[in-house]
């Protein structure tokens, strides 16, 4: 299952809520540009994977999400175009970032946790990366690191949904803490959002939180 890659995100046996997506298109660089990026694909890039799914949700994700897509040839065709770039100008951050979130829509968490950090490097106050990065930190074992990420991505911007709610995730599934869990969900009740089926998800993740609260 994944959490919301903003994104959200796959570890726990199971479905995930879906995925937030999106791209950050690098600036004009000499080279060949990285294949032209959907208006659709407007949303933040972060999420989390990892979440048994709850009751009564569906593996839908949410507008503007999508799913891992590992061996998309044009997935990898912007992996070719972005090294290029990347390799005519490696301190650019844009394009760093957009060569992690290629990974990550590849399943590739390792090599795009690479990516993130060099991006960290350069200008580390993104919360879009900052919940890429901790989604791929979950997905390779790193659940507590992912935390950190999340909880400070919140912090930078208390109306990052995605943040928020993946630290709900991680909190409730992965470290066993559902008051932790409920605390970011009354959190996250205070936070507007457009999307109509916000309400029934964090309904959901409630009831899960009642079945393991002892």
């Amino acid at each position: 299952m994944q959490m919301w890659k903003n994104p959200i995100v796959t570890a726990v046996a199971g479905i995930l809520l879906g995925f937030f997506a999106g791209f950050l298109v690098g600036q004009g660089q000499p080279g060949p540009p990285p294949p032209a990026v959907s208006a659709e694909a407007t949303n933040p890039h972060a999420g989390v994977p990892g979440a048994p799914p709850l009751p009564g949700m569906s593996q839908q994700p949410p507008e503007g999400g999508r799913t891992t897509a590992a061996g998309n040839p044009q997935l990898l065709e912007q992996v070719r175009n972005l090294e290029k770039l990347i390799a005519q100008d490696p301190g650019n951050y844009d394009h760093l970032v957009q060569m992690g979130n290629t990974l990550y829509d590849l399943g590739n968490y390792f090599k795009a946790v690479d990516f993130y950090e060099k991006a960290r490097g350069i200008k580390d106050d993104s919360p879009d990366v900052l919940t890429d990065l901790g989604v791929c930190y979950r997905e390779t074992g790193r659940s507590k690191e992912s935390l950190v990420l999340f909880d400070r991505a919140a912090d930078m911007n208390p109306q990052h949904w995605q943040s928020r709610y993946n630290a709900a995730v991680v909190r409730l599934f992965d470290l066993d803490d559902p008051a932790g869990a409920q605390v970011e969900v009354e959190k996250l009740k205070t936070i507007k959002h457009t999307d109509p089926t916000v309400a029934a998800q964090l309904a959901g993740l409630e009831q899960e939180i009642k079945k393991r609260t002892k």
